[in-house]
């Protein structure tokens, strides 16, 4: 059996999810989802709210933000 290398191309690396803070109550946690959306201003961040602690009671807000692609790093070289 062979492997091919266009197998390895499918599969992407998992998103690597930033921690905001716990909340007691959904309310808290919305509000500070809403807070992080209002400050993006190229739509690319991600924000979920996942319930956390024992028995669920808790509410934790995650961020994601995707690293610049290949293509859009900036190079370092002469400042004109």
């Amino acid at each position: 059996m062979t492997i091919h290398s266009d197998m390895f191309n499918k599969f992407k690396t998992p998103k690597k999810w930033k921690k905001e803070g716990v909340y007691s109550s959904f309310e808290e946690a919305d509000n500070m989802r809403t807070a992080l959306l209002a400050t993006n201003t190229d739509g690319k961040l991600e924000v979920k709210v996942k319930r956390a602690g024992p028995g669920g009671n808790q509410f934790k807000v995650v961020s994601y933000y995707p690293p610049p692609s290949e293509n859009q790093k900036t190079k370092k070289g002469k400042k004109k």
